[in-house]
């Protein structure tokens, strides 16, 4: 591990009062070089843990982020002594690779409470609607005394499940005006969510929405889902439900703490082999971008005068043969 990475884990487990800030750059540090997440997850395995990583996913214009907001005060006031970290993931705008990052505007009243801590993130094209390092940022608010953590996604279509592999807990909301919930099924939702929340609960369609989730929830409930789906009824704008939320989160965190941060130590591994990876996939888009291997033609696939795995090796071994590969940043 490099002195600069070092030193900032160090500040953030030491709850040092430099804790925010080092806790900020240090997510900065694995979201901007996800290729120095392995030299970053040194020792990992000893540090400490969130005790529940919630994942909040769901349609576009359910109310996500308003949810997102009731949840944070519910644990704040049920657990005034423990820390909540939250990331709350952005779309990235595909011509500027920036994002709005609006989700934080909408939980500002929790930026004064030194137990909060609020991260936006981009997705920055990642297909499945997470970024990268978001396991690293997991790790980092664990390190930082986050007894829980919650993710809140950029909404989930076919492609857009990931979720399910960075928390212990997923909670799929859904609204009136979206359709039935039978529609869920086509989306790849049934598979991922443990607890389904309809939200919007005052308004008109709510209570028929929560009958036909009850009535798919019954039908599927030996099939794909997992472990058994709970449901919900919410009004996170009016605050109704929420507690009735937090009360089934808990539940299903009650005895499965230690599983979970089992799961989390051994999935280091495959963060190393993603970074490995990224940083291949990097490299080569930069080769691919300036140098000779710009003006590879490529439509020699077109012809039909090469298969895409023949390119490919070609590609590789002149990367290999030029030194094109070596590490941009000045490495090897």
């Amino acid at each position: 591990m490099t002195n600069d990475t070092q030193d900032l884990v160090e500040q953030v487990r030491a709850g040092t009062s430099q804790r925010v800030r080092a806790t900020a750059r240090l997510m900065s540090l694995v979201e901007n070089y996800p290729e120095r997440i392995p030299e970053f997850l040194v020792g990992a395995a000893d540090w400490p843990q969130a005790r529940m990583v919630i994942g909040l996913t769901g349609l576009l214009g359910c109310g996500k982020s308003v949810l997102a907001d009731r949840l944070i005060r519910a644990f704040r006031t049920r657990h005034p002594n423990n820390s909540i970290g939250v990331i709350a993931v952005d779309p990235s705008s595909p011509f500027t690779g920036g994002a709005f990052l609006g989700d934080r505007l909408r939980m500002m009243r929790h930026a004064s409470d030194p137990n909060v801590f609020i991260r936006s993130a981009a997705t920055r094209g990642h297909i499945g609607g997470l970024l990268l390092g978001i396991k690293a940022f997991i790790r980092v608010l664990g390190l930082a005394g986050c007894r829980t953590v919650l993710v809140e996604t950029v909404g989930v279509g076919q492609n857009e499940t990931e979720i399910v592999d960075v928390a212990d807990l997923v909670v799929v909301a859904i609204a009136p005006g979206h359709g039935d919930a039978v529609q869920l099924l086509k989306c790849g939702l049934m598979e991922v969510g443990d607890i389904f929340v309809v939200n919007k609960g005052d308004c008109e369609g709510a209570a028929q929405l929560y009958a036909q989730l009850l009535a798919v929830l019954r039908l599927n409930a030996n099939g794909p889902g997992r472990r058994g789906a709970d449901s919900c009824l919410v009004s996170a704008l009016h605050g109704r439900g929420v507690e009735e939320l937090v009360d089934l989160l808990e539940k299903r965190a009650a005895g499965s703490e230690e599983a979970w941060r089992s799961r989390r130590r051994q999935t280091m591994v495959d963060d190393v082999k993603e970074a490995v990876l990224e940083e291949a996939r990097q490299r080569l888009s930069r080769s691919l971008g300036t140098g000779p291997l710009a003006t590879k033609d490529f439509t020699r696939i077109l012809r039909g005068e090469i298969t895409v795995p023949g390119f490919v090796d070609e590609l590789l071994q002149q990367l290999t043969g030029t030194g094109e590969v070596k590490d941009h940043h000045g490495g090897t």
